[in-house]
């Protein structure tokens, strides 16, 4: 039985610290950790939704190596305005 208290705790401790990629980096962690069914579970106890938790077990499995402060992949994002209108 994988205890979702706990895993809510450690989630209220550690969420005001981390950015949008180490959030997901640690929910999939956690996850894994507890095998079978530790997706849903932390996404229950975090709220966040299960395709965040698993792009993270993805991240981690890829290993990529990401630009300091950096937390979306190169080309993420809406292009900027001044890309789309020259004018502006």
């Amino acid at each position: 039985m994988i205890d979702e208290e706990a895993i809510a705790k450690r989630w209220e401790a550690m969420k005001g610290c981390l950015d949008e990629r180490q959030r997901r980096l640690w929910a999939a962690s956690e996850a894994r950790s507890h095998g079978r069914g530790g997706v849903t579970s932390v996404a229950r106890a975090t709220g966040m939704a299960q395709t965040t938790v698993r792009d993270g077990l993805r991240d981690l499995d890829a290993g990529e190596e990401w630009e300091p402060g950096r937390v979306r992949r190169p080309g993420a994002g809406r292009p900027a305005v001044s890309d789309r209108d020259p004018e502006v």
